[in-house]
């Protein structure tokens, strides 16, 4: 017991150093040595878990496809509808950004992968439109929006805003700046409805 305990923490030491050196330098970038720097592991130890990067990449996008959906499923099952819920995906996703750097190397890594592990992204896209939606319906948005296009957008504006260098982030963490972001879309969506 204790040592699949060790294992499981020197494996998650592993992919929390992968996933720094995959967000500061994509997967292509990123060297085994730099991870094995940052754990104090050995060669030994890392190939105990993983052959190679690309291995430890795929099982960060596979933890990650299994926790985006969690997160959508929790959202969807609150009170919020329509443009409040797409506000809170916005603050949901900028918040786990900003504090995991595994959603974030995933993400930085995802079209380098074979497939690509882009879906957090569709997940996303799907969330969008369904509330968008929602305030269509809910008469919060005119029904002649693009409603795909809006909603891609929508989603490209979080992650940008997320992913957004620190040095143009001017202190402000993700969800703040997601906040100022909403500010300006959440009233041209709804201006949309008049």
């Amino acid at each position: 017991m204790i040592r699949r305990e060790q294992a499981e923490r020197s494996r998650d030491l592993l992919l929390d150093a992968a996933a720094e050196e995959f967000w500061l330098h994509g997967l292509e970038g990123a060297r085994i040595q730099d991870v094995l720097d940052r754990t104090q592991m050995t060669k030994g130890g890392l190939y105990h878990h993983f052959i190679n990067k690309l291995q430890m990449a795929e099982a960060l996008a596979a933890q990650e496809a299994e926790r985006w959906p969690e997160l959508i499923a929790e959202i969807e099952e609150s009170d919020a509808r329509g443009l409040a819920a797409l506000e809170r995906f916005a603050v949901v996703v900028a918040g786990r950004l900003d504090d995991e750097v595994r959603a974030r190397a995933v993400l930085r890594i995802a079209e380098e992968l074979d497939p690509p592990a882009t879906g957090a992204v569709a997940l996303w896209d799907d969330f969008v439109i369904r509330a968008l939606q929602q305030a269509i319906a809910d008469g919060e948005v005119s029904d002649a929006i693009a409603i795909r296009e809006v909603a891609q957008t929508v989603v490209e504006c979080v992650y940008g805003v997320s992913a957004s260098p620190a040095a143009i982030r001017g202190g402000l963490s993700a969800v703040e700046r997601l906040t100022r972001l909403w500010a300006v879309l959440g009233p041209g969506l709804r201006a949309t409805a008049r």
